[in-house]
């Protein structure tokens, strides 16, 4: 096909087009329009409304016999976020597990003391500076833990659950996150072992 015969094509289609509009907007009927009446004072009682029969119905027995049958056969959610209790069972429905406090102090110190012990196997050996200025310096801390070397900024993750949390020249800060504790490594003077 030519220019030519592209451009009469076009302009046929725009003119059908065009012809499709105007007859659309002739066969439009105008709205109805119905004046507004204001009423004051009381309602009369003598008057009902109309009731529709074209509409929706419910059928209120039928509502009432399933709200018994859903709930003799309703059984409460399990809360898959529930701690199990000492016994290894979780707790059904909305029953929480009765711990003591002095329960909860023994567990939270021998969770901190978990943390501390593995904090403690983290050796500062130095940090580097990248960057220009004072503005774009990046910290990156070097870390081992036992035959591993870690490089890491602040606010990486040294593990799942470990996140640096500062870097200085003498010491790193490092943050378990579960057991919400801050242990301060200082920059190992001996260098590392050897096999």
């Amino acid at each position: 096909m030519d220019a030519k015969r592209k451009t009469i094509l076009a302009a046929v289609l725009v003119f059908v087009w065009m012809g499709l509009a105007v007859w659309q907007w002739g066969a439009l009927k105008e709205p109805v329009r119905v004046p507004l009446t204001n009423v004051t004072g009381s309602a009369s009682f003598g008057r009902l409304p109309k009731a529709k029969t074209g509409g929706l119905r419910v059928n209120l027995e039928l509502l009432a016999s399933t709200r018994t049958q859903r709930e003799a056969i309703f059984t409460a959610p399990r809360n898959i976020f529930a701690v199990p209790g000492p016994d290894g069972l979780l707790p059904v429905g909305n029953e929480a597990p009765q711990v003591s406090e002095q329960d909860q102090t023994v567990e939270q110190a021998l969770l901190e003391q978990a943390a501390v012990v593995e904090l403690a196997q983290y050796r500062y050996l130095g940090f580097l500076r990248m960057g220009e200025g004072r503005k774009k310096n990046t910290d990156i801390a070097v870390l081992s833990k036992n035959e591993d070397v870690l490089t890491v900024k602040v606010g990486d993750h040294v593990e799942e659950h470990l996140v640096l949390k500062a870097i200085t020249p003498e010491s790193v800060t490092i943050r378990d996150t579960g057991a919400r504790i801050d242990q301060t490594v200082p920059l190992s003077e001996e260098p590392p072992a050897q096999q």
